[in-house]
């Protein structure tokens, strides 16, 4: 294991889900396992996204909070906060229609609708260095290393 320079590597990933505009979820509950393409917008290394408070992801994420997301080579070990209606969060009505103009308007403000935050507990980066590595940051405890 190899110490890595933990906001430089935080800073690579913030980097890499402010440009991606799709990222994959998946939930789990009981013994039903779903995953599905979702649109998203990141605060630091927090991502957050919406969804309708009925569909089984939120139903899901209800039952067990524990979330993986990936984008590319970069996957993440999460914790999905349900916090609530979008409108309460000023940075998710601010920036998801400025990287979705063609959703961010025409997205309803139903009571339905529900803004989920996922709290990264472990974010891998693959990388190829001559050989496979994974490049590591667990946020909770700001290490940075390579395995």
């Amino acid at each position: 294991m190899e110490a890595l320079d933990y906001e430089k590597l935080a800073a690579e990933i913030e980097k890499k889900l402010r440009k991606k505009k799709e990222i994959v979820l998946s939930t789990c509950a009981g013994d039903h396992v779903t995953a599905r393409t979702m649109c998203h917008i990141n605060d630091g290394l927090q991502v957050l996204f919406s969804t309708d408070r009925r569909s089984l992801k939120a139903m899901q994420m209800q039952e067990n909070p524990r979330i993986a997301l990936t984008v590319d080579d970069l996957t993440i070990e999460a914790t999905a906060e349900l916090f609530g209606r979008p409108k309460g969060h000023a940075l998710f009505i601010r920036e998801y229609p400025k990287k979705f103009p063609h959703l961010g308007k025409a997205y309803p403000e139903t009571p339905d609708d529900l803004l989920i935050i996922a709290h990264p507990k472990k974010i891998q980066l693959f990388r190829y260095i001559g050989k496979p590595a994974w490049d590591v940051l667990e946020p909770e405890t700001s290490k940075a290393y390579r395995i």
